[in-house]
């Protein structure tokens, strides 16, 4: 099993070597990591980081809350004593490192979905990782940014799992 194991898919399970995390200091830290592991193929500017998650911060605020975030991240996840860490960062970018020892189910979901010509059995085990909508009961009202990204992959997600269903249903 992976050392960080994240489950978006129904509400959020995220677990370090076995053990549920605790640690998080507010839902800002938990959608800072859903998003980042969500986009892990590319790096996020600071600012637009900052501002996607405080947008009614003036940016000095809004950089400080991020930061704060990132450090309560980075100890919850154990990034510092990862190797390879879970998360690259710089002065200017943040991203989910794709090297690192994880596991997501929605990744997972969809590897089986996607697959060319998917057999019962990847449809069967795709279904069972779809335990609700994606971070589903998760919400960030002051975050317009945020709600709509959020809406998008619930949607995206829901219709892959409706597909799989059919699919199923005519074999």
């Amino acid at each position: 099993m992976a050392r960080l194991s994240i489950r978006l898919l129904g509400t959020s399970q995220i677990t370090l070597d076995g053990e549920p995390i605790r640690g998080f200091a507010s839902d800002k830290v938990r959608a800072l990591l859903a998003y980042l592991v969500m986009t892990a193929d590319q790096p996020h500017r600071r600012e637009a980081l900052a501002g996607l998650l405080w947008p009614d911060y003036r940016e000095r605020f809004a950089r400080s809350s991020l930061r704060n975030a990132l450090a309560n991240l980075r100890r919850a996840i154990g990034d510092r004593a990862a190797s390879p860490p879970f998360l690259h960062i710089s002065r200017q970018t943040i991203q989910f490192n794709e090297d690192s020892d994880y596991w997501l189910d929605v990744m997972a979901f969809q590897a089986l979905v996607s697959a060319d010509q998917p057999s019962e059995e990847q449809l069967q085990e795709a279904v069972g990782l779809y335990h609700g909508a994606f971070l589903e009961g998760f919400s960030m009202p002051d975050s317009a940014a945020f709600e709509e990204w959020l809406l998008f992959k619930r949607q995206e997600l829901g219709r892959l799992v409706l597909e799989a269903l059919y699919l199923l249903v005519q074999t």
